[in-house]
């Protein structure tokens, strides 16, 4: 039966769709092995004789986890609300989550050793990367071998930016016409999904940075790369829901099948190789030039002592992938609704675009836009990708200082969308206010040459004032000593696509009542399917101004075919 059910899977299915066959594998399976099943829910702490015991009670419960898989933020949110600022419970199927709220317990989680409370295993347990990353043994504790990794997307990524955001605007330009161009017309109307073309914008210049040219010219490697997300939350939700007797047989079965993991790292593993074999010639005293991307710059900032290999390199890559794409094109598409929900907005986007100028935003690494940074801020907190955050698991039995404790093989997490949607926490919390974050004589100022007022656009919180990539008290990146160090890349890239879009078109929903987004567990994705009406716009030199001068002459993508 599951293999009839995994052959009408097809390559690139919508995620929607996905998770709907393998919530019926998963069912069917629990039901064959209803009595291991049992043993997993709830964090394997109901005993079988509750069933006995308490029937109705038990089978509430046993609902209610599983309700949790697609109703996850609601479920958090009801609990979140009644425990008036108090450390929480929400049981899903394999698990049971404590949830907190108050930054001092935020603080406590954070400040856990690794060996106590860790975000690796957490990762590790929602990722399950033995399976969808070609067999990566992701340890449970940050080692200082990972010191690469973090350098290299902290700093290195970083102040390359100037070089490549040119070409990666360019590139972006380029697809989007493309894209444009082939969409169907309905009723004299342009009708564009949305979702294909920002996580195709996101992939291509994640293909870029990450790995130079060669491979973003390669089809098959960029079809598995835009797939590779989905594909690996369907696998390892699998793994976490089946019973452990059989998980990992069906894990590998479906790795074979939804193999876009594999495509990647074969696609890579001859490009990695090649960069070791260099980097031995020019040790040797052979004059090769060295490539500037995260490939590069890996392999050299790993340890002397016990250098990263070929396989390690490729899987820290693969990981990195996961984690960019996912995160920038989910939160990328909810800013693109709430341009369409909230049009005032546009206008003084576009001309922050145009008095600034692409050319000082590229130079400033993607650092400005201040205006843009606020909306995509303010969207991002009424509609986080994630309802949790600070998400750790714990090895060890821990306890917070009021008391509250964590078996090992829990979660602790804090609930960040409900902190988000807290009038404790927000003035009009529950009301969208684009320039929310904008300190106000900088609003003033940016609004002075358009025709739109300060006066038109509230500020509620003038004293919380803070940018899109700034960490503290903010949650969208993680937290702490853990927070995401590729956030100023992910910043850079969403505004140019945001840029790109409201520079090029005028833009509509084409349903404004049709659902744009679905949840499972704590997630919140977009509908692939909802579209837009778009409608171009005349384009002047000022509106599109020269680039910089600024080029990597290592890589170009301007040469690169970006139509697929």
């Amino acid at each position: 039966m599951l293999s009839e059910l995994i052959d009408v899977i097809p390559q690139g299915v919508s995620p929607l769709s996905s998770i709907f066959i393998m919530f019926i594998t998963c069912w069917v399976a629990t039901k064959l092995f209803s009595k291991e099943s049992r043993s997993k829910d709830l964090g394997r702490s109901s005993p079988p004789l509750d069933l006995l015991m308490n029937p109705l009670s038990t089978i509430k419960k046993r609902f209610k986890a599983w309700s949790f898989l697609l109703r996850g933020p609601l479920i958090i949110q009801d609990a979140y609300d009644r425990a008036k600022g108090a450390p929480f419970t929400v049981d899903a199927p394999d698990n049971r989550y404590i949830l907190v709220s108050s930054w001092d317990q935020i603080r406590e989680i954070d400040a856990a050793a690794d060996s106590v409370l860790s975000l690796q295993a957490a990762a590790r347990e929602v990722l399950q990367p033995k399976h969808t990353m070609v067999g990566f043994e992701w340890h449970d504790r940050k080692g200082f071998d990972g010191a690469p990794l973090l350098r290299t997307i902290r700093y290195l990524l970083t102040e390359h930016l100037p070089y490549i955001l040119p070409d990666i605007r360019t590139s972006i330009s380029h697809m989007f016409d493309q894209r444009y161009e082939s969409h169907p017309i309905v009723n004299n109307q342009k009708l564009s999904p949305i979702y294909p073309m920002v996580i195709g914008a996101v992939a291509r210049s994640n293909a870029y940075a990450f790995f130079g040219q060669e491979l973003s010219k390669d089809e098959k490697f960029m079809e598995a790369g835009m797939v590779f997300i989905e594909q690996t939350l369907l696998i390892a939700e699998v793994v976490r829901l089946l019973p452990h007797s059989i998980s990992g047989y069906i894990g590998d079965f479906l790795a074979k099948r939804l193999n876009s993991g594999k495509i990647i790292y074969d696609s890579l593993e001859p490009v990695v190789s090649k960069r070791f074999e260099e980097r031995e010639l020019r040790k040797r005293g052979h004059n090769i030039p060295e490539q500037k991307d995260c490939i590069q710059w890996i392999m050299e900032t790993s340890p002397k002592t016990r250098p990263w290999t070929v396989q390690r390199v490729i899987h820290e890559l693969l990981a990195v992938w996961f984690g960019s794409v996912h995160i920038t094109s989910t939160t990328t598409c909810f800013a693109l609704f709430d341009l369409c929900l909230h049009p005032e907005y546009v206008e003084p986007l576009r001309k922050e675009i145009e008095n600034t100028t692409w050319k000082a935003f590229e130079e400033s690494s993607g650092q400005l836009f201040p205006l843009m940074d606020s909306f995509m801020k303010e969207s991002a907190r009424l509609t986080p990708v994630e309802s949790v955050s600070t998400r750790r698991k714990a090895t060890k039995p821990f306890q917070l200082s009021d008391g509250t404790k964590v078996q090992v093989g829990q979660w602790i997490c804090s609930a960040v969308r409900g902190m988000n949607l807290d009038p404790g926490n927000w003035s009009q919390a529950d009301e969208f206010h684009g320039f929310r974050f904008v300190p106000p004589n900088v609003l003033e100022r940016s609004l002075s040459n358009t025709r739109s007022s300060s006066n038109q656009f509230q500020i509620p919180d003038p004293e919380k004032s803070s940018e899109f990539v700034d960490s503290s008290g903010w949650q969208l990146w993680g937290t702490g000593k853990s927070a995401c160090t590729g956030r100023w890349y992910a910043s850079a890239m969403i505004k140019i696509i945001l840029g790109t879009f409201i520079t090029k078109w005028d833009m509509e929903l084409a349903d404004p009542k049709a659902a744009r987004h679905f949840c499972w567990r704590t997630f919140i994705y977009p509908i692939p399917s909802t579209k837009f009406i778009l409608t171009p716009r005349v384009q002047t030199a000022q509106q599109n101004p020269p680039s910089s001068t600024k080029r990597s002459p290592e890589i170009s993508l301007l040469s690169v075919d970006l139509s697929a």
